[in-house]
């Protein structure tokens, strides 16, 4: 974990530091900052640390002039000596707020303070990577089944309905229309190449050029036509 402290005084500092290096697996203090000048400027030349430690007044005054001059995205734990900008510190991106001197206990509570929301923030991530559907429930006659996503070559619009193709070469209707899919499908996997269509990127074979228009042919053989202005964005999908 890369890990600055903004602190002015150094005896505070080294003490933050060692604190750190003892609790903190795999700690790096990428440095040690004493004004909102030297901050600023660090801040504009380093990428973000995983982990702010801050003074509140430092060597050049209140280190809250440092959010009106860069953005700063990672975590705060604040340590000071006073207790009247608790409020204003949790207003930025503060997750702690500790009274001098700091104690090993409580450096060590905001610590898993900053675990509990990383994991949070994980958890939230991984929900909106489920937010596309990996399945589709089949009914055929009386069986239910699943189709995978990864499964699927295609779907089709015809006169009778939705077509869903699957890769064991077996089709199946399904009660959706094509802009429905449209935001149930996850667009790094699946593409919509015209009003009727939409195909899955890892069963294309090859492209060809079809009089004016393209021709997209999947591995399974089917010859599907991709609208002219759709030609662009499906480039640029492929492409990724």
């Amino acid at each position: 974990m890369n890990i600055l402290i903004v602190e002015d005084e150094p005896r505070a500092a080294n003490r933050l530091s060692d604190l750190l290096v003892k609790q903190v697996h795999n700690c790096t203090i990428v440095s040690i900052i004493q004004s909102v000048a030297e901050a600023v400027k660090w801040f504009k030349q380093h990428n973000m640390p995983d982990l702010i430690l801050m003074d509140i007044n430092l060597a050049d005054g209140n280190c809250f002039s440092i959010f009106d001059l860069v953005q700063i995205t990672a975590p705060i734990i604040f340590c000071t000596a006073f207790d009247e900008f608790a409020l204003k510190a949790f207003q930025t991106n503060g997750i702690a707020y500790l009274l001098k001197p700091v104690s090993e206990n409580d450096l060590n509570a905001a610590l898993d303070k900053l675990d509990q929301l990383t994991k949070l923030q994980n958890n939230y991530k991984n929900i909106g990577l489920e937010k596309y559907k990996s399945r589709f429930l089949i009914q055929a006659g009386d069986k239910i089944f699943p189709v995978a996503a990864d499964d699927i070559i295609c779907f089709i619009m015809d006169e009778h309905g939705l077509k869903l193709y699957a890769q064991d070469d077996n089709s199946y209707f399904i009660d959706y229309t094509v802009s429905e899919l449209d935001g149930l499908l996850n667009p790094d996997d699946f593409f919509r190449i015209s009003r009727q269509a939409i195909i899955a990127k890892n069963t294309i074979s090859n492209v060809t050029r079809f009089a004016r228009n393209a021709r997209i042919i999947l591995k399974n053989g089917m010859m599907l036509n991709l609208s002219r202005d759709r030609t662009k964005p499906f480039r640029n999908w492929f492409e990724k």
